[in-house]
């Protein structure tokens, strides 16, 4: 089996030329649920098969140019369909875990963490508070992989996400509530389009499981382990990718932290990190690890 992750057609056309004589039994492709915001009529729960571009040529590129990541990764889907090679797409929510480069779930994290040191609410204009959505577990999706796999299925396409949706109002309580925060927390509802609010990236809904459920036996991870373990990933990721936390830090510091709470903030992140040493230089702690 053979997998690469490309995003415009430009890149798929290539994987296709690069892959088609190695004759691979499929081609994993892992794309997005913005294949559905460049959609004609797509319903609620969100099925594979609502995922088709507009018959209106004028209507296709406004949906497009609304949404260019969307339009890129259904492009791509299209051209592997065409191109002849099994294929396996599997669509993911907006995705969460550890290692996240987009550094969303980090920033919300130290944000609802400190909320009251930092002061400022959370962005939620009027379009996304009540804008249902469905995120996916990046270990969830390695799962996908292998079930795709092992079970031999092919010329098929798979959404892949948490059973549990959300609302960005609804997802940013249940990490305040983790940190203890949830009575002093606050969001700010006037807030507009574009502001600095970093869920959903897809506007269409959320996705339906069912197909996943019944060809791959497909199970999701728990809301309680992935909170669990990604806020875990992420406390200690505050010693252990001091690269990616003072990206994060910046992010925070430049589009929310009123200037004059910055170097609080900055303080407060550096002795949570310097506690992360302590703990894990503990004997016990390290037995356990072992």
């Amino acid at each position: 089996s053979s997998g690469i992750n490309a995003e415009y057609g430009e890149m798929m056309e290539e994987a296709v030329r690069v892959f088609a004589p190695l004759n691979p039994e499929v081609y994993i492709f892992v794309s997005a649920a913005a294949v559905y915001d460049v959609s004609e009529n797509p319903q609620q729960p969100l099925k594979e098969s609502d995922a088709v571009r507009p018959a209106d040529p004028d209507l296709k590129e406004t949906f497009g140019e609304n949404n260019v990541f969307g339009h890129n990764m259904l492009g791509s889907e299209e051209v592997l369909v065409a191109s002849g090679l099994p294929y396996v797409i599997l669509r993911c929510g907006d995705l969460v875990g550890p290692r996240d480069t987009t550094f969303r779930w980090w920033q919300y994290q130290v944000w609802t963490e400190h909320f009251d040191l930092i002061g400022a609410g959370f962005p939620v204009p009027s379009d996304y508070e009540h804008l249902p959505f469905s995120l996916t577990y990046g270990e969830d999706v390695g799962k996908a992989v292998v079930s795709v796999i092992t079970k031999g299925v092919v010329n098929d396409v798979y959404n892949i996400a948490m059973d549990k949706t959300f609302t960005l109002p609804h997802y940013l309580l249940e990490l305040c509530i983790y940190f203890g925060n949830g009575e002093s927390c606050w969001a700010d509802y006037t807030a507009e389009i574009p502001s600095y609010s970093l869920y959903p990236s897809n506007h269409m809904g959320t996705m339906s499981m069912e197909h996943a459920k019944e060809d791959l036996d497909f199970v999701a991870s728990s809301w309680e382990d992935v909170l669990r373990d990604t806020i875990t990933f992420y406390e200690k990721a505050r010693h252990n990718h001091t690269k990616e936390r003072d990206i994060v830090l910046s992010k925070l510091n430049e589009n929310v932290v009123p200037y004059l709470r910055v170097e609080k903030l900055n303080d407060a992140v550096l002795k949570e990190a310097e506690k992360v040493v302590e703990v894990q230089s503990t004997p016990e702690l390290n037995r356990v690890e072992l």
